[in-house]
């Protein structure tokens, strides 16, 4: 082999490698911070906003609304604000359904909660957690399980 063949086979190999290791879907990791959050939940109407917290490529809080406390959850990569008291016209036939299309297999452990759907899945051989969007069953974060 010469040089001219090694090198774009040696960058195809690190490419391939590199693109392994994430997972279509997954947030980037440094997607948002908490003044982002505090910013967008104030913008959206929340008061005394505290104990934001990142879980599963998700930020958690505590905030104030119509004068009552709420936890919400904010997607950094959309900006969507999904409060704990949110509803949803979806089923679980619905989520399940979306899940499939998706690609995803061994579909289980659907549930509403907090505002947002969770199941449990698996793609590619890989056991996930997911939290699905209320209106859409879009996965908007997932962790590996």
């Amino acid at each position: 082999m010469t040089v001219r063949a090694i090198n774009p086979l040696a960058v195809a190999t690190a490419l391939a490698m590199a693109a392994g290791t994430a997972c279509a879907g997954d947030p980037p990791r440094d997607a948002g911070s908490e003044q982002s959050v505090h910013a967008a939940l104030s913008a959206a109407g929340y008061t005394d906003i505290e104990d934001v917290e990142r879980d599963d490529g998700l930020w958690e809080a505590e905030a104030r609304r119509d004068g009552r406390r709420v936890d919400v959850v904010f997607d950094p990569n959309t900006g969507k604000i999904y409060p704990e008291d949110g509803q949803t016209s979806l089923s679980e036939a619905d989520v399940r359904a979306s899940l499939k299309a998706a690609g995803y297999a061994r579909i289980r452990d659907i549930n509403f909660d907090d505002g947002l759907w969770e199941a449990d899945a698996e793609q590619g051989g890989v056991d996930y957690d997911l939290y699905l969007d209320p209106d859409t069953a879009e996965v908007v974060a997932r962790k590996r399980d």
